[in-house]
């Protein structure tokens, strides 16, 4: 492993609600039936790329995403789950209801190509490895950028998303700083 300070964070964000103004209409209506842990994992990252969508629109097949987290969308599970028990659930929802859904969402919001991973783990187990595979991924020309998101949640509804932009420090035309253990911590936090 090259270190942390090999990685360059170009953005961050975070989210505990979603934020309809980051997507197109054409988007929501595409995703309609996400769960609301995808949108806030979608805004987290659509805060933290905010600076580079010039950028990264020239590049969508070279962005790729990790997302952390182990709850998943909750909301749309229990709906899925209720909707059984009473005979009838719609197929619909069922693609909705998969842990997957929070890079699926974030993947088809802004148009990202490149490698994609969900790690259904908690964020403090799952983002060292995580950022070894975006390292790795950045290192070897698999990805010109990685995002990295975490989601965190105490009910079915609410949640916070936190997320980082990363490039290799040779990336032309990005500002930032190395990534740091501190900003590694910062995205496993619960709350502020």
């Amino acid at each position: 492993m090259i270190g942390l300070e090999a990685l360059f964070v170009a953005g961050s964000g975070e989210a505990n609600s979603l934020q309809p103004d980051l997507f197109e209409a054409r988007t929501r209506a595409t995703v309609r039936y996400a769960d609301p842990a995808a949108w806030i994992t979608a805004a987290a990252v659509g805060n933290a790329i905010s600076n580079l969508r010039d950028e990264l629109a020239m590049v969508l097949h070279e962005v790729g995403m990790i997302v952390v987290s182990d709850r998943g969308p909750a909301s749309t599970m229990a709906e899925v789950n209720v909707a059984t028990l009473k005979g009838f659930s719609s197929p619909l929802r069922y693609s909705a209801a998969s842990p997957g859904t929070l890079v699926g969402v974030t993947c088809i919001a802004f148009g990202f190509r490149g490698p994609s991973l969900n790690f259904t783990m908690r964020p403090e187990n799952g983002v060292p490895s995580a950022l070894q595979l975006c390292e790795s991924w950045l290192f070897r020309g698999v990805a010109s950028y990685m995002v990295l998101a975490t989601f965190s949640s105490a009910g079915q509804t609410t949640g916070i998303s936190r997320a980082v932009l990363l490039a290799p420090p040779q990336s032309r035309g990005v500002f930032g700083d190395p990534m740091t253990e501190s900003t590694a911590s910062w995205l496993t936090q619960v709350g502020d």
